[in-house]
């Protein structure tokens, strides 16, 4: 990633309809009735589950979701959920969106997403056992075939166009693995959406076939309650409960691990690593919530820089439509 954007490939009747550099604000009209359609949300357990169907794209990926009916042809899964509905469900869990990728012209650089981390997790079931898998698990290079490596996308949240609508129900940018404006779900580094530059394609050899009803688990990062350590569950561990488990199975091979030589790892680690888990929790978070009021009060003074330079451009331009000589009548006409 790290990667300079491209042009942003966005639909004309979004991009038109957005404030250059508007901070991320919810969506403004509630579900009907109170209801989150193909949503279920667990405020206590701090997740957000989502109704959605594996598809079988075999090109560069620009997205991990999208709404159904619109880029499929990008994207590893579609989902009936609104977007709209996806993000007050995770505002109703205790997340504040960040911001979406922007393009400042007054430094004349982009500025990478922002938001609280996000892990997420597919939940399915396969020859009649509960399966859960990382969702980055589904993608690999396209060049090395080597699987995605862990990654830990932001809730940057999409924007509230001048019309009032939600832009990710516009454009269906539920979670992208490059940079929009307009997604919900972002990575945090800059990757350009440029055609060229696309790094990922879907991992046939590990997901389900196309068409299998799947459920999105959209969590915080590092587990349900922060309070109480690390609660983010291995590849295939349990699920909570009411939820899928993880599935017994043969070995893949003959080749056999160390398991002595893995307990006394593990042990190690636990002895170095967990006595300080506590002040380890306190520091993670308080680096977050520096690192995340910088980022605000950087937005601030870009918004503030660049709507100076918007009227920079406006007086010079007139200037120079004011100084530039004009062809004078011939014969008085």
């Amino acid at each position: 990633m790290g990667l300079l954007l491209a042009t942003l490939l966005l639909p004309a009747c979004a991009s038109s309809q957005v404030s250059s550099i508007a901070p991320t604000t919810a969506p403004t009209t509630a579900p009907a009735g109170g209801k989150l359609p193909h949503v279920q949300v667990d405020v206590k357990a701090r997740q957000v589950r989502v109704d959605a169907e594996t598809l079988a794209v075999d090109a560069p990926l620009e997205f991990f979701c999208v709404l159904s009916g619109t880029n499929e042809h990008e994207s590893v899964i579609r989902t009936p959920a609104k977007p709209a509905n996806i993000h007050l469900a995770l505002v109703m869990i205790g997340l504040e969106p960040g911001a979406p990728v922007q393009y400042s012209e007054a430094t004349k650089t982009w500025l990478p997403p922002h938001g609280p981390p996000l892990q997420i997790t597919m939940e399915y079931e396969q020859n009649g056992k509960p399966m859960s898998v990382p969702a980055y698990r589904w993608m690999r290079d396209i060049r090395t075939k080597k699987p995605m490596p862990p990654l830990t996308w932001i809730f940057s949240g999409s924007r509230v166009m001048n019309d009032g609508k939600y832009a990710a129900d516009v454009t269906g940018y539920v979670i992208s693995v490059v940079n929009f404006d307009l997604t919900m779900i972002d990575i945090p580094d800059l990757a350009s959406n440029s055609n060229e530059t696309l790094l990922w394609e879907r991992n046939a050899d590990v997901m389900p076939p196309a068409g299998t009803k799947v459920t999105m688990l959209i969590e915080p990062a590092g587990g349900a309650d922060p309070a109480k350590g690390n609660g983010a569950r291995p590849e295939n561990a349990p699920a909570a409960p009411g939820g899928p488990s993880a599935p017994t199975t043969g070995p893949l091979s003959e080749v056999t691990a160390d398991d002595a030589m893995i307990a006394r790892l593990r042990a190690r680690w636990d002895k170095a690593v967990m006595p300080h888990g506590a002040a380890l929790r306190d520091a993670a978070q308080t680096h977050y919530d520096v690192i995340n009021q910088l980022r605000r009060e950087q937005l601030r003074i870009i918004s503030e820089a660049d709507k100076v330079q918007r009227l920079i451009d406006e007086l010079e331009k007139s200037y120079q439509d004011l100084t530039t000589p004009r062809p004078q009548p011939v014969d008085g006409r």
